[in-house]
C-alpha cells in the first residue's frame, strides 16, 4: 500500500478510537481560565450562603418560607410523586457511588490515567469537604410535625447530595458532550445533566431534608470543586504528555 495512504488511514483510526471511548477532552487544559472562573463563582456562591447562615441573614427567612411551602405541597402530593422525590436521595448518593466505581474500572481498563485521577480525587474530595463543613456549621435540618419520610440526623449545611450531583453529572456531560458531533445531541446531554442536578437538589428540599441555601451552597461547592480538580488534572496531564513527547523525540 502507498505510504501516503497509510498515515491518513492510521489517523482516521485514532480519531475514531478517541470518539468511541470516554476520556478527558482536554478543554479545561486548553482554556484553564474556565476552571478559574468556576472556582471563583462557585466559591462566591458558597461564601454568600455561609455568610448568610453565620450572620442570620435575610435568606434564613426565605429558607423557612420555602421549606414550609414545599412541605405542604409534598404532603398533598400523590404517593407516586413522593416516591419520585425520595428517589432523589438514592440517585444523589448510592447511584453516584456506583457511577464512580464504574468510571474507575473503565479508566483503569483503558489506562486513561487523567480520567481516573479526576474521579478518585473528586469523589474523595467531595466526601471530605462535606464531612468537614457540615460538622463545622452544624446546622439543624428542617423540622416538621408530619414527615414525608424518615428524619435525617446529620447536619444540614451544605447539601452533600448537591455537591455530588454537580461533581458527577457535570463530569459525565464534560466527558460525553465533546464526543458527539451533533450540536442538538450535545445540547441534549448538557441539558439532561443540568436537569438531573436540579432534580436532586429540589428533591432534597421537597422531602424536607434541606433548606434552599443548603442546596445552593452545595451547588456552589460542586462547581468550585469541578473547576479546581478537573482543570488541575488536565493541566498536569497535558504537561506530562508534552514532557514524554519531548523525551521520545530525543530518543
Amino acid at each position: 500500500m502507498n505510504h501516503t495512504l497509510v498515515v491518513p488511514l492510521q489517523e482516521k483510526k485514532l480519531n475514531r478510537h478517541s470518539r468511541v471511548h470516554l476520556h478527558t477532552p482536554g478543554l479545561l487544559a486548553r482554556w484553564p481560565l474556565i476552571g478559574v472562573m468556576m472556582v471563583l463563582l462557585g466559591g462566591l456562591l458558597f461564601g454568600a450562603m455561609a455568610l448568610n447562615l453565620q450572620t442570620h441573614g435575610p435568606l434564613l427567612q426565605v429558607d423557612d418560607r420555602v421549606a414550609n411551602d414545599l412541605h405542604a405541597i409534598a404532603l398533598q402530593s400523590s404517593p407516586l410523586m413522593q416516591q419520585i422525590m425520595i428517589f432523589g436521595f438514592y440517585l444523589g448518593e448510592q447511584v453516584i457511588v456506583v457511577i464512580g466505581l464504574l468510571l474507575v474500572l473503565y479508566f483503569l481498563y483503558r489506562r486513561f490515567w487523567a480520567g481516573l485521577a479526576m474521579v478518585v480525587i473528586a469523589w474523595a474530595a467531595e466526601g471530605g469537604i462535606w464531612l468537614s463543613l457540615s460538622q463545622y456549621y452544624d446546622r439543624a435540618r428542617p423540622v416538621f410535625d408530619v414527615a414525608v419520610w424518615h428524619k435525617m440526623t446529620e447536619p444540614s449545611f451544605p447539601s452533600g447530595h448537591s455537591i455530588a450531583a454537580v461533581m458527577c453529572f457535570g463530569l459525565l456531560a464534560y466527558l460525553i458532550a465533546p464526543k458527539i458531533s451533533s450540536r442538538f445531541w450535545k445540547a441534549v446531554v448538557i441539558v439532561m445533566a443540568g436537569l438531573i442536578i436540579l432534580y436532586i437538589g429540589y428533591s432534597r428540599m421537597f422531602v424536607g431534608d434541606h433548606y434552599l441555601t443548603d442546596v445552593l451552597a452545595g451547588y456552589g461547592l460542586g462547581v468550585a470543586l469541578c473547576g479546581l480538580v478537573y482543570t488541575l488534572v488536565e493541566v498536569i496531564a497535558r504537561k506530562m504528555e508534552r514532557r514524554q513527547s519531548k523525551k521520545n523525540q530525543r530518543a
